[in-house]
């Protein structure tokens, strides 16, 4: 009786080490990028340029007059300054602002920068809600500091408090 139950212990272990799993890779694309239409101080029209989720979220990656926009790419190791856009109601933008940077082997790591080109600059996951006022259209706006410390796709899940509000993939070059 021993033989047949261990017999069938063996079995149905090596049976469940035979099972094939499937590794699903998550394939990102970049976020597209849209326009939002702007009065520059003299008077001339232009846009600015925002990749994102167009009236959800978007920050600003580059500006320009009509028929001459540019796009500034995202540098590795490159700190630079972004002003967030976002969409939604007021309970919605209710929290502090957090920004979860993920890279394409998984990895998180904190993007975003307190205090940026001070001494005492330093990278953290969230900023408290100070500047979340309407801007450019949008319902509220957040000015931030970036730096990514890789090249390649990074996903940033952006919260507001605890609540996942979206997400935009971006592509970082090297410098």
């Amino acid at each position: 009786m021993r033989k047949i139950i261990l017999g069938l212990l063996l079995t149905v272990f090596l049976a469940g080490c035979s099972e094939e799993r499937k590794v699903v890779k998550e394939e990102w694309e970049v976020s597209p990028t849209f326009e939002i239409p702007v009065t520059f101080g003299d008077g001339t029209k232009g846009a600015y340029v925002l990749i994102g989720v167009e009236e959800k979220l978007g920050f600003l990656i580059g500006s320009g007059k009509e028929g001459v926009v540019e796009v500034e790419p995202i540098i590795k190791g490159k700190a630079n300054k972004y002003m967030w856009h976002f969409w939604g109601k007021d309970e919605e933008l209710n929290g502090n602002f957090k920004v979860v940077g993920i890279n394409e082997k998984g990895e998180e790591h904190k993007v975003l920068i307190q205090n940026m080109g001070m001494t005492t600059s330093e990278k953290v996951w969230e900023y408290p809600n100070e500047w979340n006022s309407p801007h450019n259209g949008a319902d509220a706006h957040i000015p931030s500091g970036m730096e990514f410390p890789t090249s390649g796709l990074w996903k940033l899940k952006v919260y507001f408090g605890e609540n996942f509000f979206g997400e935009i993939v971006v592509n970082v070059v090297e410098g």
